[in-house]
């Protein structure tokens, strides 16, 4: 006699690796939104106290976007160079 099978109901742990998998994109994203809000609350803090202070983290941001420009370049060339 044929017996059709038994559909398994999804438990805790499918439940668990989709929380997983859902979380490992979000996170880099939620890392650099809460990073670039401390940035900036720390430059208004720093121009609080005063405003020549603001001008050093607005130097490390202009430091990493030219080394990120730099790593960028040396990484993708253009075809025929």
């Amino acid at each position: 006699m044929y017996q059709t099978p038994k559909e398994e109901r999804p438990g805790c742990r499918e439940t668990l690796i989709l929380t997983r998998a859902v979380f490992a994109v979000i996170l880099p994203a939620l890392v650099a939104i809460f990073a670039v809000l401390f940035a900036a609350a720390f430059t208004v803090v720093l121009y609080a106290r005063h405003p020549a202070l603001a001008l050093i983290p607005i130097a490390v941001v202009v430091a990493l976007l030219f080394l990120y420009a730099r790593w960028e370049r040396g990484r993708f060339r253009p075809p025929g160079l």
